[in-house]
């Protein structure tokens, strides 16, 4: 697989985005949040979802142009119309403004209604816990996944994350979907051609399955059974139901893609100031603590290192900063599909 550094995925990512009609200073903003997730490790939600973005981009399902508007603002709470664009525009002013909120107020909620795919949400929460704050992120999206015990689709796999800042240590974390994987990751082994392990989904009859192209994403399965499925819920209330948002069969969305094609999406960040609790520094000094009492206790059998959330992704990111980011072939070849007809040339001699 060939590396490309940061900046060469970057460059070449936000130029495809404005051959789409994305304004630059968006572009910028959008290959910066997939690279990152590159950097980490987690390409499911990096360059991986250029192409399916750009083919939402053409078929008018979400908007190249589109301007966030601001609803409500009441002080300490903000609800924000994404105007069906690219996620992470409104993601980024989103947070941007709850953590200037949390800063003024000391905590605040900012949620978001008719926005799309945010890429990873570890992005905006660990830019909370870069300002000083602790933060929550929730969202949910279109009628994938059915619900426990049954067998029609009414959510999405419903993430979640939560950042922490420590002091000497890596910020701690933690992004995660509500079922075993995110859909997207299924997608990037088809891509592969890589079997897939046979807990994260069911072909289209419910049977267990390693074969990515038979692994149905209709049929992915909740983290924890019941437990998961509890957790998705909550985050389709926070990020659905009380953002006036599109939520399980109901179709709230001013878009022309319902159900399982929706592409609208509710999220709702939680911003806290962790000075109006306790001195960000002691708060940072803690937590490097708890993340080295974590790490110095007895590992189990086999395991040669106690990891904390994100600390693995901060590692990586740290590599690939370095040696720069590996990339699939087959994916070079589909960036290269649609950087060439623009006039971007080859993206690895880029």
């Amino acid at each position: 697989m060939p590396n490309v550094t940061a900046q060469q995925l970057r460059t070449y990512t936000a130029k495809i985005f404005t051959g789409h009609g994305v304004p630059d200073d968006h572009a910028q903003i959008v290959a910066h949040n997939l690279v990152e997730a590159d950097l980490r490790g987690v390409e499911s939600h990096g360059v991986n979802l250029v192409s399916l973005y750009c083919t939402r981009l053409d078929t008018g399902v979400m908007n190249a142009k589109a301007e966030v508007t601001i609803e409500k603002d009441d002080g300490t709470t903000a609800l924000l119309h994404g105007g069906l664009g690219l996620g992470q525009i409104a993601g980024t002013q989103a947070m941007d403004l709850a953590i200037a909120k949390a800063k003024q107020h000391g905590t605040a909620a900012v949620g978001v209604r008719e926005s799309t795919h945010l890429g990873a949400l570890a992005y905006y929460t660990e830019r909370a816990a870069n300002a000083g704050c602790f933060a929550i992120a929730v969202q949910n999206g279109p009628t994938i996944v059915p619900p426990f015990g049954g067998l029609t689709g009414i959510f999405s796999t419903n993430p979640f994350s939560f950042a922490a800042p420590a002091g000497e240590e890596y910020p701690l974390v933690l992004d995660m979907a509500t079922t075993a994987v995110a859909g997207n990751r299924i997608i990037l082994y088809r891509k592969r051609n890589q079997e897939i392990p046979d807990w994260w989904a069911t072909d289209a009859d419910g049977n267990k399955t390693t074969d990515p192209h038979k692994a149905s994403l209709d049929h992915l399965q909740w983290f924890g059974g019941y437990k998961g499925f509890g957790i998705a819920m909550m985050v389709e209330i926070l990020s659905g139901v009380l953002l006036n948002s599109s939520f399980g069969h109901t179709e709230l969305t001013e878009g022309t893609a319902h159900g399982k094609a929706r592409v609208a999406k509710g999220y709702l960040f939680l911003v806290v100031d962790i000075n109006r609790f306790i001195p960000e520094a002691t708060f940072r000094q803690y937590m490097d603590t708890l993340i080295r009492d974590i790490r110095s206790g007895e590992p189990a059998r086999g395991v040669e290192r106690i990891y904390v959330p994100g600390e693995i992704e901060h590692l990586r990111r740290a590599e690939r900063l370095a040696d720069g980011i590996p990339l699939d072939d087959a994916l070079v070849t589909e960036l290269e599909s649609l950087g060439m007809p623009l006039g971007l040339g080859s993206l690895v001699s880029a």
